[in-house]
């Protein structure tokens, strides 16, 4: 989950007192950046009070955008251009190690384009991209327009009115009622964001907040945070990580979760068997209410650093962001390959089901191997907050459906009269808006507006001026210790790096105050497939070495390893948290379709016929045999099929692969009945 925000200050933030190599890289010289950032209250219910997250300027009237730019691509080298992965070789045998360096860093001027007026031009085939994709439905496309606009507009009205009671939560110990789940799932389809509350137990995130703590004191290889996000670190096997991952409670939420999606039989995937996603940990330590790394100020890292979070501080425009891909979702090798958004492009956005798993299992969401891009599918996105989390560490645009096909179509279209003034009366900025005011593009552009190799998505106020995102951006309510929130794979979202500690903080017995930590797990919920096995292979071995999440270290930036680090978990400890399932999420135990899954969240009353059992696909060496085996009615066999992969990729030792080919081709059905009957008649003859 790459992040890239609009931040108050800069630096590295750890729970304290930490003592360790890390202490020398926050005595680098402070970086002092005033911000002068105006915020506009979110809306305040009856239930919630919301507040505004502190990173970006809220308006009341949109920032306006940038006027059409130039259609001229820019060559700089690097854009449209796939990465080098670990282990390229050039001519000479070398590995391309220092060329991947320098790639890294040549890819960091796009994310400041993202905090200036103009989009980034895309290399020519961009164009001839998109007018493959809308061929022969222009005017369709032009008529649909119209209506996402005015289907916007009554959207953005009804989130300004209600704001975070949009947000709906269920308590744990419900997400077996039916009659708790219904209304749930009705809102989360709706707005794409959900809360569940109580997944772990108060005192369990407690100990891991303190047992993560005493092991980042052993941390000697440390990379800090960039600057635009201090408070999110490049850790992925610290106990509170790997002990979340594995707790049966989260699993079970997980699966829960994902069984809320509209899936069928022949979908290849088996939500009931959610795995791990090595992602990141957020952490913001403070000391009398200073963010401190081992008690010294917070400090820039690096003159780029200090670069991008000086423009991001310049900047008042309001920036959300969107993961699993940027231009993916636009190429034909990317979510092209399933027709995930292809109802969008035709013009016929109405009929495009967000909740339809189908058009993305087989997609590619990381073409471009962008350091940080998920290149493994995710149903959900989430947060399991470990500490109180108040509003404002999180704001998120509830509209899934109707915002994804305002960005996908937003490139297709441009004013005809520019954006009015700052201060502009507030006729003049709904002119700009209506939809009169916008053109389908005959000559189509190479920009894609937020979208460049490697980087996730972002929408931002200038560039999509119709999401309103000063009004549309709410934040979730307070959650306790132990919530777990989740959100749609494309839904934009916008990280704060303030307002998200508790408010009250501990006191010693003389009544000064004491250092505090806010802790939060990336825990997103993923469900078991081909390609998802195949990507927890790469994750599975880098768990076993202490090595970063594969998604994070693909391109040699060097974020150091966690092996040497005392406490680090193992595969015993995962046991122990979550056992047999546990292990299976960490892709470290196959999985068997003869064992019940622990609590199989159904929605409504379960029939009699969900009690039979079926038979599950087994490989049975070359004949690829099918036992029968006594399973739950809800399998299928394209659900059978994903877990005989899983087991093959995984545990190759264990179960036998046949690949046929032309010398060993299994002999079609009708000709093997036909040597039987041969061999029957041999038979017969013999005396």
């Amino acid at each position: 989950m790459s992040n890239v925000d609009v931040v108050q200050r800069t630096a590295a933030a750890l729970p304290t007192p930490f003592e360790s190599a890390m202490a020398a890289a926050a005595t680098a010289t402070a970086v002092n950046m005033n911000m002068s950032a105006k915020s506009t209250p979110a809306p305040t219910t009856s239930l919630t009070s919301t507040t505004t997250a502190t990173t970006t300027t809220a308006t009341a009237t949109p920032t306006p955008p940038p006027p059409p730019p130039s259609r001229t691509p820019s060559h700089n080298g690097v854009i449209g251009i796939k990465r080098t992965r670990p282990g390229d070789h050039g001519r000479d045998g070398r590995t391309l190690k220092s060329r991947q360096r320098s790639f890294v860093k040549t890819m960091e001027p796009p994310v400041l384009s993202f905090y200036g007026s103009h989009p980034v031009p895309l290399p020519s085939r961009f164009g001839s991209l998109k007018r493959r994709l809308v061929a022969g439905h222009e005017p369709a496309l032009e008529a649909s327009w119209g209506r996402l606009i005015a289907a916007l507009r009554d959207e953005i009205k009804h989130i300004e009115t209600y704001g975070s009671d949009l947000i709906p939560s269920i308590d744990f110990s419900e997400i077996d009622d039916a009659t708790k789940v219904a209304p749930f799932k009705t809102h989360l389809k709706r707005y794409g964001i959900g809360v569940v509350r109580g997944v772990v137990p108060a005192a369990d995130a407690k100990s891991w907040v303190e047992e993560t703590k005493k092991y980042l004191e052993t941390k000697h290889e440390f990379k800090p945070p960039p600057a635009q996000d201090p408070t999110c670190f490049d850790f992925f096997w610290t106990p509170a990580q790997v002990r979340s991952r594995a707790h049966p409670k989260v699993l079970q939420a997980q699966r829960f979760a994902m069984s809320l999606w509209n899936t069928n039989n022949d979908d290849r995937l088996a939500t009931r068997f959610p795995i791990t996603y090595a992602d990141r940990i957020r952490i913001e330590s403070t000391t009398n209410g200073n963010i401190t790394v081992n008690g010294a100020p917070t400090a820039a890292i690096s003159p780029e650093d200090n670069l991008i979070a000086a423009a991001a501080a310049a900047s008042s425009a309001q920036i959300a962001q969107v993961d699993n891909g940027s231009l993916e979702r636009w190429e034909q090798d990317g979510y092209g390959r399933c027709g995930l958004y292809d109802a969008i492009f035709r013009g016929e956005w109405e009929s495009y089901n967000a909740w339809d798993p189908a058009g993305r299992i087989n997609a590619t969401s990381d073409l471009y191997n962008g350091a940080g891009a998920c290149s493994m599918m995710r149903l959900f996105q989430g947060i399991l907050a470990l500490t109180v989390v108040e509003p404002g560490m999180i704001r998120l645009l509830p509209s899934p459906k109707l915002s994804t096909a305002y960005f996908l179509l937003r490139p297709f279209f441009s004013p005809k009269e520019g954006p009015p003034e700052q201060g502009d009366s507030a006729d003049k900025w709904e002119r700009y808006l209506d939809a009169s005011n916008w053109l389908f593009d005959q000559d189509q552009s190479t920009i894609i507006h937020g979208a460049v190799p490697g980087h996730a998505q972002r929408v931002t106020a200038a560039w999509h001026p119709h999401l309103q995102l000063d009004k549309s951006l709410v934040t979730p309510p307070t959650l306790q210790a132990g919530d777990y929130i989740i959100w749609h794979p494309d839904q934009a979202y916008q990280f704060s790096n303030t307002n998200y500690r508790s408010r009250s903080r501990p006191q010693t017995s003389s009544g000064d105050s004491t250092s505090t930590t806010a802790m939060l797990v990336y825990t997103p919920a993923a469900p078991l497939t081909q390609t998802n096995a195949l990507f927890l292979a790469r994750q599975r071995k880098a768990f076993l070495r202490g090595h970063p999440g594969p998604d994070f270290d693909s391109t040699g930036t060097g974020l150091g390893s966690e092996a040497p680090h005392t406490g680090r978990l193992g595969e015993k400890d995962i046991r122990e948290v979550g056992g047999e399932e546990g292990l299976q999420a960490m892709g470290l135990a196959p999985w068997s379709l003869n064992k019940p899954v622990i609590n199989d969240i159904k929605v409504g009353t379960p029939t009699p016929s969900e009690e039979k059992k079926e038979p599950a696909a087994e490989m049975d060496g070359r004949e690829s045999a099918i036992k029968k085996i006594k399973i739950a009615a809800s399998n299928t066999h394209a659900e059978a099929e994903v877990i005989r992969l899983a087991n093959i990729i995984l545990f190759p030792d264990r179960y036998d692969f046949y690949m046929p080919t032309r010398a060993s081709s299994p002999v079609p059905v009708k000709e093997k009945e036909k040597e039987r009957e041969k061999d029957k008649d041999k038979a017969a003859e013999k005396p």
